[in-house]
């Protein structure tokens, strides 16, 4: 790697993990985070440490992988996982091939982008869409990449469920928030016996960071900020249909009419770019999706101006803000944003971590 942790993180001439970094963008008057949050590959490197591995990261739908042994990869930061439906439920692991074919990750994949690569199952390539049990038989590649010969000895995660939704989490022992979904569930109506019927994914790719991404596609009037794992608004989409939108950090938002619910799992695949795993629930799914796509990308039109004004902020390409006080944020949910990455930076840990690597916890 041509990093190391136990430096620091440092880019800009800043320390990303000081408490100054954030400060101005904090408090009642906040101002946009300063852009190394939004270019820099040594701020992803941090978010990977303080955010991907330590939240619970939705990866997917159980309708995605229906039958035993289906398996749905996913990569989660910079790390290769995948879940997989067993007889006993869904089983969350690391993939058995975290790097490809290759000894050590290679200099061109440690850009910040995933690279297109046939090994599907590294942390720093791209991944693929849900591969069916029958695809997975002695001697393919799919085996060899995800399970290994013995996939009972693989790196486990940990997965649990939110009505039809999967989540994973890399963490040591983390806390479900059990409450604070019940809250947001029963504010928003997502899920429900009259939005039973889902549609296939279908993969949007647009130019912004994950981050200006969950800001603008969960833009709305009137907003409940203030709980740290979600956020809550009341929207108007583009067409004037009144929705309520929501944003489970750091990489699900859901907007959902009375008839109809879009499902937005995001996932950085750049420093400026975002995938967007799009699915919907309710009557006729597959129709609602294309009303979705075209509010989706209105939305993401916001997140992809932003990223450009931000992206070269300070420097040659705009001149005239180099030296210049940041804007103030004005959208609510780019304060509420700003305020749950600070947290998450401020309760990473410090100390040294006597667990081994890519191995399941012991004592």
């Amino acid at each position: 790697m041509t990093y190391r942790r136990d430096l620091g993180y440092w880019d800009e001439g800043r320390d990303l993990v000081d408490a100054a970094f954030y400060a101005d963008a904090l408090g009642r008057h906040p101002r946009v985070l300063p852009a190394a949050a939004f270019r820099s590959l040594r701020f992803s490197q941090l978010e990977d440490e303080a955010v991907w591995t330590r939240d619970w990261i939705c990866v997917g739908a159980h309708e995605a992988i229906p039958a035993d042994g289906d398996l749905l990869p996913f990569t989660v930061g910079t790390h290769g996982v995948h879940v997989q439906r067993m007889a006993g439920g869904i089983v969350a692991r690391f993939n058995k091939a975290q790097h490809g074919g290759c000894r050590t990750v290679p200099l061109q994949c440690q850009t910040g982008t995933k690279t297109k690569c046939s090994f599907t199952s590294c942390g720093f390539s791209r991944d693929r869409g849900a591969i069916p049990a029958s695809d997975l038989g002695d001697g393919t590649p799919e085996m060899h990449q995800y399970l290994g010969l013995r996939p009972e000895r693989l790196l486990t995660a940990h997965v649990r469920s939110w009505g039809p939704l999967i989540f994973v989490n890399l963490d040591v022992a983390p806390a479900w928030p059990e409450a604070e979904l019940t809250t947001l569930g029963g504010l928003g109506g997502f899920f429900g016996n009259h939005k039973s019927r889902r549609s296939d994914d279908v993969w949007l790719e647009h130019g912004a960071n994950w981050k200006l991404m969950g800001q603008a596609l969960v833009a709305g009037e009137a907003t409940i900020a203030g709980n740290p794992v979600w956020m809550f608004a009341a929207a108007t989409l583009s067409d004037g249909t009144p929705a309520r939108a929501a944003w489970l950090f750091p990489n699900l938002v859901l907007i959902a009419t009375d008839d109809s619910t879009a499902v937005m799992t995001l996932q950085p695949t750049g420093l400026g770019q975002t995938l967007c795993r799009l699915s919907t629930f309710g009557a006729d799914p597959r129709a609602d999706r294309l009303f979705w796509r075209d509010e989706i990308r209105v939305r993401a039109e916001r997140a992809e101006a932003e990223h450009d004004d931000l992206a070269r902020w300070g420097t040659p390409y705009r001149p005239q803000t180099v030296g210049a006080a940041l804007p103030f944020q004005s959208e609510a949910a780019g304060a509420w944003m700003q305020r749950t990455i600070a947290a998450r930076i401020a309760r990473m840990p410090r100390e040294d971590f006597p667990q081994p690597l890519y191995q399941n916890p012991r004592g």
